[in-house]
């Protein structure tokens, strides 16, 4: 705990402060603090003069273009030329610059798993006040936001639930190496956050909870000891045991009431990945027929990072984009790779990335989850650095 205060002195507590009211956008003025956080950045001369890379440039190239084909159509506001141009390159500098002022692995993982607990407060919040006063059982699944009331598609609230999701693959990597209180107050938040994810009917946070468990089990289960893999397994299989046992929950149970209706539509249930399919089918014969884009009316949003920006920002921005998210995969392998024993760190990493890119697949995040991918950039940033510390670190070595 003390060498978590350390580092977020580090930071500087301002920061730490600003991040936060970013996140959690009180009265949706989050916009003013990552402004602020530009601000700070720039005043940091000497580490961007050593900060540049590759990944940036793809990144600034990117940024720049989609927002000036963004400013053709002001669908949300002239405000978002300027924050689609500068806060992507703004939070990836942002993580690399929590990797300069870290000396331990554990600090890296802290500071991760508490930007993704600040990213869904909000979101958790405005879903239990919600529950509390109409319960599971509402005609719409759009949740009323605690700043100002505004009802938020149910989509929209559950992606902000999407780190949550994946405690039960971090805590995974934790079993045996942690204090028993931390566990604790990550159980209570996931088993929150699925209290939240039925009331909301979304499909896909459950499933990110299944794919990220997956994930994690092969990804640890040849760096540990035989009984630690036991003991682990031996957990899962209890605690299966005791949800088939204890939670078994009928189709027409006011607990998922939110889930029954899309489950046995014909357009919009599980085979057609929520109406999805047909959306991504129409946005790739548009990649050759429209490569600068296409109006919303047309069949609205694609469900899809990459078919969402080409609708907006057309061809170049879509393969910068493309190229920018395929090396971020290219460079998380690599870290991974290159520091296999920082165990905990690179497991947070693998599934958060992860939850990621399942939830760019099938969401338009640029009109409805901005926040997502600026922590994605952070977090790309992070685990840029990370690498690159490691091999200075290690060619040091081999040098003495």
């Amino acid at each position: 705990m003390n060498s978590t205060k350390l580092y977020l002195k580090e930071i500087g507590i301002i920061n730490c402060v600003l991040f936060s009211l970013y996140f959690i956008s009180p009265f949706n003025t989050g916009f003013i603090f990552g402004y602020l956080l530009l601000l700070s950045l720039l005043l940091k001369k000497d580490f961007l003069k050593k900060s540049f890379d590759i990944d940036f440039v793809i990144l600034f190239f990117f940024s720049v273009v989609y927002s000036i084909f963004y400013s053709f159509d002001l669908s949300l506001g002239s405000q978002y030329i300027f924050i689609y141009a500068m806060f992507p390159m703004t939070f990836y500098l942002w993580g690399k610059y929590f990797v300069s002022k870290s000396n331990s692995p554990k600090n890296l993982f802290t500071l991760i798993l508490l930007l993704g607990s600040i990213y869904s407060f909000v979101s958790l919040i405005s879903i239990l006040f919600d529950i509390n006063r109409v319960g599971f059982v509402v005609l719409e699944r759009d949740v009323p936001m605690i700043w100002g009331g505004d009802p938020i598609p149910a989509t929209g609230m559950g992606a902000y639930l999407l780190f949550n999701a994946c405690i039960p693959a971090v805590l995974i990597s934790r079993f045996k190496t942690s204090t028993i209180f931390p566990k604790i107050l990550l159980i209570v938040l996931y088993a929150l956050t699925v209290y939240c994810v039925l009331r909301l009917g979304s499909r896909t946070q459950l499933l990110i909870t299944v794919f990220t468990i997956i994930v994690s089990l092969f990804f640890i289960i040849s760096k540990q000891s035989a009984k630690k893999n036991i003991t682990i397994f031996a957990f899962l299989f209890l605690i299966i045991n005791i949800g088939v046992k204890y939670l078994d929950i009928d189709s027409k149970s006011d607990l998922i009431s939110s889930y029954a209706s899309r489950m046995d539509n014909k357009n919009y249930g599980a085979a057609s990945a929520g109406g999805r399919t047909e959306r991504w089918v129409k946005s790739i014969n548009n990649l050759i027929q429209k490569p600068m884009g296409w109006e919303l009316e047309e069949f609205g949003y694609s469900h899809n990072l990459w078919l969402d920006v080409l609708r907006i920002g057309g061809i170049i921005s879509f393969f910068l984009l493309f190229i920018f998210t395929t090396r971020s995969l290219i460079q998380t392998r690599k870290a991974l790779k290159l520091n296999k024993d920082n165990l905990i760190l690179n497991n947070i990493i693998l599934v958060y990335m992860l939850a990621i890119f399942l939830q760019f697949f099938v969401e338009p995040i640029f009109e409805g989850m901005f926040h997502l991918f600026v922590l994605f950039c952070l977090l790309q940033g992070i685990t840029n650095s990370y690498k690159s510390k490691f091999v200075y670190k290690n060619a040091k070595k081999v040098i003495k």
